[in-house]
């Protein structure tokens, strides 16, 4: 309990520190950052080797390989730095520092009055787009964020998330609130982009099964929701360039199974192809391809589902 609430205070500490720092200065701090935690954090510099030998395999060198997993770590530094920096943003000043491409999309997403959902990668600075669809669409953006172990610190990170407007879901009926949030025309985000376990659809993500997350596609087919496809992308500079991407043409076969798997793969083909045009602006460190598929599992969760939806049917037919 003490040490939480000491690692929170640390933060706000270093955030006070930091936000009064020159942005030259204070990002020459995270490249630092992230140069200390390549060496320091050797388990994760290993899985995001391995990660970037999966992925690019004989297409880049091992130096080149390296050379990515360095940019990964640095721009991870540079994103923490800027993520203790968001008090000094607001509704008109983010714009200095971010220029948006295809908010027009979004704009007609929500038009069609069924809500937006919000596939977003951990790209560029990704903390950032919660700010930036907090001042883009102000008071109709939510994102779902599980809350943090250390209570203290989840209090801190949330705060900062929404600052400008934007809403948090939490853990705690996600789903329910999603789909009201939905129903009342707002656009949520969805980090979906990470390894999903045993419970997630498998798809090819760089010609290799990938444990993907279901829920923005399912919801998107449950709902009539649009989907769309968002990221951040760090420039030279160290601005931010934002890209919302027109709403997806769902492929719709009737088979919800097969209808998630083919959807996702066809947004993940989009996330890869701005991974290989941006190698070292994804976070290369999580365990992309930890969960292999397994066959009898998934026969044995796919048995379960057509039971529950059976008893589901039952149930409601009595009542």
């Amino acid at each position: 309990m003490i040490i939480d609430w000491l690692i929170a205070f640390i933060v706000r500490t270093l955030s006070v520190f930091v936000r009064w720092l020159p942005k030259k200065v204070a990002l020459m701090l995270g490249s630092g950052l992230g140069h200390f935690l390549y060496f320091a954090l050797r388990k994760r510099r290993r899985i995001a080797l391995k990660n970037l030998q999966i992925a690019f395999g004989d297409e880049k060198s091992v130096d080149e390989r390296e050379q990515i997993c360095r940019e990964s770590f640095h721009n991870l530094g540079k994103t923490a730095i800027e993520f203790l920096r968001f008090c000094q943003l607001n509704f008109d000043n983010i714009w200095v520092e971010v220029t948006v491409e295809g908010k027009e999309n979004l704009i007609q997403a929500l038009d069609r009055g069924k809500g937006a959902i919000v596939f977003l990668p951990h790209f560029g600075n990704w903390e950032l787009l919660a700010l930036v669809y907090g001042a883009l669409i102000p008071n109709r953006a939510k994102a779902i964020a599980f809350p943090l172990k250390n209570r203290y610190l989840d209090a801190v990170v949330s705060k900062y998330r929404e600052r400008l407007s934007l809403e948090l879901i939490g853990r705690k009926q996600a789903v329910k609130r999603a789909l009201r949030a939905l129903k009342e025309n707002f656009a949520i985000g969805f980090f979906a982009d990470q390894n999903a376990g045993r419970e997630g659809v498998f798809v090819d993500f760089f010609g290799k099964p990938a444990s993907a997350i279901r829920g923005p596609v399912t919801l998107a087919l449950k709902t009539d929701a649009p989907i769309v496809f968002s990221l951040d992308v760090r420039q030279p500079d160290n601005r931010h360039h934002v890209l919302i991407l027109p709403a997806i043409d769902l492929a719709i076969s009737g088979n919800l199974e097969q209808d998630v798997q083919t959807n996702t793969v066809r947004i993940l083909k989009i996330l890869e192809g701005y991974i290989r045009q941006y190698p070292g602006q994804w976070l290369w460190l999580h365990n992309r391809w930890k969960t292999p598929p397994d066959a009898k599992w998934q026969t044995k969760r796919q048995i379960q589902r057509r039971h529950l939806k059976r008893d589901l049917k039952c149930y409601t037919h009595r009542s």
